[in-house]
């Protein structure tokens, strides 16, 4: 590889980076922009995907999963500190959105969501990461009505005579004084068998935000992650091994801290081409995943007139099997999969300087929840002509969700689960609750020219309550606080889309506009009750609308690239004529960069119009508009070492997204803010 090719390898991670301030504001830069590769590995930008490779972006010193999802145009992030920022997709957000690593589905252990899937999810092993805005796929498991979020991971490549090879990135910030090193080393042991050893260490202070405020959000979390490998000759497995431990993680945006978080995965997946008439592949994955989550109030942080602890546990195991079938001018995908949550989440209690008796639980949060979801699906792609395709997916769905330990009477307390279900709602999960859904979609693709292809899409896809919205169970005294409901009936998303790709040498652009027209939508808000202050935290089903359009150009004159993106997103609930919560205003980036080869500089522009279509049970409250600047450069020292710097934030603006949560720490803020100034140093190694 020469050194220009590595500064522009260089050069496109940094222009990852300049796509949003949400990444910056997690640490570092880690963001996309619409620049294609020419080299080992491309980045691909459609109307509705963003595939990009990890190895070409800056260290994530800081950065979990969320914040570098964030920079992607029409992906949002929500924040309640600097880890676990949990992203929003065309107005939709957890288990509206599928989250994939390496064929295999974790769930957190917070009720909270201090650990969503893209908190621990292993980005820096993946070789590509796919994000698909919309229902674009029913191979994707079930749900995942927003979009997904897939990483992908692929055999190592060996040089002629190297037996090793690997890559190595690091850097530090100056807000919160964090640094971060992650490193991959890959062993060629002969006959196609190879092995890969990874980890990846990460840990910053509170940070400062433009108005000079310290806002609570240090951490560390470490992770490690072998595979034992075989690929050759059209046949691939691999054999997963990861641990991932977050520690002393705090949260302004919530009432508790989290001391400590542990995952492990455990994943066996493969592949082998074959020759069977019209069956070409066969693909499968076996996974497990077992989460172990604490949060309370008092390790971390000075607690209230009460002390509060809760552990949590969170254990998937699934699997899918699918095969690949060639029918000339159309292809196939036919296959099975099945995934299994259970969640269990007990509370302790305590006045004053009294210890925490763990003989005694006040709540039982999580009766042992478990939703069982077993799914078959089949889909096609049909060349209709030299310009048009037709793609057409089906699915079918079983849902079983138990709650085992609903009738259980923890502590001194008589009241169960069930007595809350009752109170509230009328019912109880004495029995399993099932659902048989249905779910396809149509999506037709005509290219007007070599570079210019319009499409529309049409489709059904349907999302099962969580563990939260089905069963949560909180109350003091017999009076309920927090009461999930065993009867609410699942989302139905029937989506349209169209839009325009278009791409020359010297531009590109992709357009999109896309309706959600949503059934049963599962709504939380707050119901009075006698004796509860601030109201019990239920669910019901509404009806509701989501609509919206995502921009994203490049215009390349000479050395100087300019790029920008815009995205908006509407959401109405119908049923009681209010808006949607936690729903981004207008938003985009501008940027320019100049690129010499082993040195590239540039700035880029973020802005967000203010927002004043609010739902108070979920948002802050209004939003007002805001304007930020970063600057960034780098430098290829030599054919492996790459250097990236920059300033983000550079007029030390404060403003919050409108997407974070309250400051519930600080109560004198209304939300959780951004970083301030923040001055970065990255270098990349690769050998």
């Amino acid at each position: 590889m020469t050194t220009q090719h590595t500064a522009r390898l260089g050069a496109t991670a940094l222009l990852m980076s300049t796509i949003s301030t949400l990444a910056y504001a997690q640490d570092d830069i880690l963001t996309l922009d619409t620049i294609i590769v020419e080299g080992q590995q491309s980045l691909a930008q459609t109307a509705q995907t963003y595939a990009f490779d990890p190895a070409l972006m800056p260290v994530p010193s800081g950065l979990d999963g969320g914040a570098l999802l964030s920079s992607v145009p029409g992906v949002s992030g929500r924040r309640m500190g600097a880890h676990g920022i949990d992203i929003i997709i065309r107005g939709m957000q957890k288990n509206q959105l599928n989250v994939i690593d390496a064929g295999g589905f974790t769930y957190g252990g917070c009720p909270n969501r201090m650990d969503p899937p893209t908190s621990i999810a292993a980005f820096y092993r993946a070789d590509k990461v796919i994000v698909e805005k919309g229902y674009t796929s029913v191979t994707n498991g079930p749900g995942g009505s927003g979009g997904t979020v897939r990483l992908e991971r692929e055999a190592p490549e060996f040089e002629p005579g190297k037996m090793f090879a690997g890559s190595l990135t690091t850097g530090v910030k100056s807000n919160g004084n964090g640094y971060g090193i992650a490193g991959t080393v890959s062993a060629d042991l002969g006959n196609g068998f190879y092995a890969e050893f990874s980890g990846e260490r990460k840990s910053s202070d509170d940070y400062e935000d433009g108005n000079g405020n310290e806002v609570r959000s240090g951490f560390t979390q470490k992770s490690a992650g072998v595979t034992f490998g075989y690929a050759t000759d059209g046949v691939d497995l691999a054999l997963d091994i990861e641990k991932d431990r977050a520690e002393d993680v705090k949260f302004a945006g919530a009432q508790m801290d989290s001391p400590l978080s542990e995952t492990m995965t455990y994943r066996l997946r493969g592949g082998v081409d074959v020759d069977a008439g019209r069956l070409t592949r066969i693909e499968g994955v076996l996974y497990s995943s077992n989460v172990d989550h604490t949060m309370d109030n008092y390790t971390l942080r000075t607690p209230a007139s009460m002390k509060m602890l809760a552990p949590t546990t969170s254990d998937t195991v699934g699997g899918s099997l699918e095969g690949h079938l060639d029918f000339g001018m159309t292809t196939a995908r036919i296959g099975v999969d099945y995934q299994a949550n259970t969640r269990r989440a007990l509370g302790y209690s305590s006045m004053g300087s009294m210890p925490i008796n763990l003989a005694n639980p006040s709540s039982l949060s999580w009766p042992d929840v478990t939703i069982a979801q077993l799914g078959v699906f089949g889909e096609t792609e049909t060349t209709l002509s030299t310009h048009s395709t037709l793609k057409l997916g089906l699915r079918y769905d079983h849902v079983t969700a138990s709650a085992d330990e609903a009738n259980v009477a923890v502590g001194s307390s008589s009241t169960t689960a069930n007595d809350y279900y009752q109170m509230v709602y009328g019912t109880d999960f004495t029995e399993d609750k099932t659902e048989d859904n249905f779910g396809g979609l149509i999506r037709y693709e005509h290219h007007l020219s070599s570079g210019t292809m319009v499409f529309a899409g049409l489709s059904r896809s349907v999302r099962t309550a969580d563990a939260n919205e089905r069963a949560f169970s909180r109350g003091m005294n017999g009076v309920p606080s927090y009461v999930g409901n065993p009867d609410i009936d699942p989302e139905k998303h029937t989506q349209l889309d169209f839009g325009l790709e278009t791409q020359t040498e010297t531009y590109s652009l992709t357009a999109t506009v896309f309706y959600d027209r949503v059934k049963d939508y599962i709504l939380e808000e707050k119901t009075a009750w006698p004796g509860a202050m601030r109201g019990v935290t239920t669910y019901r089903n509404i009806d509701a609308d989501l609509a919206g359009v995502e921009l994203s150009g490049r215009w390349t004159l000479g050395q100087v690239i300019l790029a920008g993106d815009m995205s908006y997103t509407y959401g109405a609930n119908k049923t009681d004529g209010a808006a949607l919560g936690q729903i981004p205003p207008l938003q985009g980036t501008l940027s320019a960069t100049y690129d010499a080869d082993i040195w590239q500089a540039g700035a880029r522009i973020n802005w967000a119009s203010k927002q004043d279509r609010i739902y108070t049970v979920l948002d802050a409250g209004e939003t007002p508009g805001y304007a930020t600047l970063d600057l960034f450069g780098s430098y290829a020292l030599n054919d492996s070492v790459t250097l990236v710097a920059g300033v983000d934030n550079v007029f030390d603006k404060g403003y919050a997204t409108h997407l974070n949560r309250s400051n519930s720490y600080d109560t004198s803020v209304e939300r959780v803010n951004e970083p301030g100034r923040n001055i970065y140093l990255t270098m990349q190694v690769q050998f």
